[in-house]
């Protein structure tokens, strides 16, 4: 049968055989045996009527319709790839690993769809802090430390801490200096942060600082409990800008302190980087957005 391809599985060999010339190689990245190899070259010659291959000399080499061959097969092998290429990337759907301190955790979730809008189809994993050196991680935002600035992490976002509360809470409990706080319900995290240590230090209140009525271990937890009148809580202010700017949350006293080191951000070069800077600029600009809500509030206080 003249018009019979010869199978797909010896087009491969040959191809193959053709591109190291040499069986042994050929056997190694195809993981057969050499002997497999000889033979499905020989079953492609007998299909084609020509021999491809000059086993006369030391050195396999192509003959002449061996060369012609491969030269015509090119076209289609090209064709070949971009058909899988474009079908595998039909069912493929990008992964954008992201690392993260959990005090980030109520703050990206309600915004990552906004990435995915600009990304359609990218699947997000946003793993906690013991991952974050993962090889597979393509973005980590670590403590801008001096080890973390040799690994190439640039600065992302400075640190400033306040009390937050819902305002019917502060209503409930007027707040007229620091030290009034030491009597009230606080809420913190576990493990904690001692962002609680540090305000209160910040705000001349020698006291000890009292244990918190409620300990969360799911930092996306803490604004919610905020929120439901539980208590108070140390807030990142540029995070916690959008329940100030509606009123969702009010700050006692105006009194915010740095807490340091502040955030960087470090991109995996051998990961999807393509996918890492666009999520990177993406992350800046809802950062700056949030810094420019702060500064309004700022100014109108």
């Amino acid at each position: 049968m003249a018009s019979r391809l010869p199978s797909l599985r010896g087009i491969e060999t040959f191809l193959c055989v053709a591109e190291v010339l040499n069986f042994r190689l050929a056997s190694e990245r195809l993981n057969v045996t050499v002997s497999a190899i000889s033979h499905r070259i020989q079953v492609l010659e007998q299909e084609l009527g020509v021999q491809l291959l000059d086993r006369s000399r030391r050195r396999l080499r192509l003959t002449d319709d061996g060369a012609v061959f491969l030269e015509r097969l090119r076209p289609g092998v090209s064709l070949l790839h971009d058909a899988t290429m474009l079908t595998r990337s039909k069912v493929s759907r990008p992964l954008l690993r992201i690392a993260a301190p959990p005090l980030l955790n109520g703050w990206f979730l309600p915004r990552l769809g906004g990435f995915r809008s600009l990304h359609p189809g990218v699947r997000i994993e946003l793993l906690s802090n013991g991952r974050r050196r993962s090889a597979s991680v393509d973005v980590s935002i670590v403590p801008l430390t001096a080890n973390a600035q040799r690994d190439g992490a640039r600065p992302l976002i400075d640190l400033s801490i306040t009390p937050i509360c819902s305002p019917a809470f502060l209503a409930a409990n007027p707040v007229t200096k620091p030290a009034d706080l030491l009597s009230l319900p606080l809420i913190d995290t576990i493990p904690t942060l001692k962002g609680w240590n540090e305000w209160f230090c910040a705000a001349g209140v020698e006291e000890e600082t009292p244990a918190p009525a409620l300990s969360l271990d799911n930092h996306a937890l803490l604004y919610p409990a905020v929120l439901d009148g539980c208590g108070l809580a140390i807030g990142v202010r540029s995070l916690v800008a959008d329940y100030l700017a509606k009123g969702l949350l009010v700050e006692p006293l105006p009194i915010a302190c740095d807490f340091s080191p502040p955030l960087g951000i470090l991109l995996n070069e051998s990961g999807n980087i393509r996918l890492a800077r666009a999520f990177a600029a993406w992350l800046t600009e809802r950062l700056g957005e949030a810094a420019e809500i702060l500064s309004t509030l700022v100014a109108n206080n």
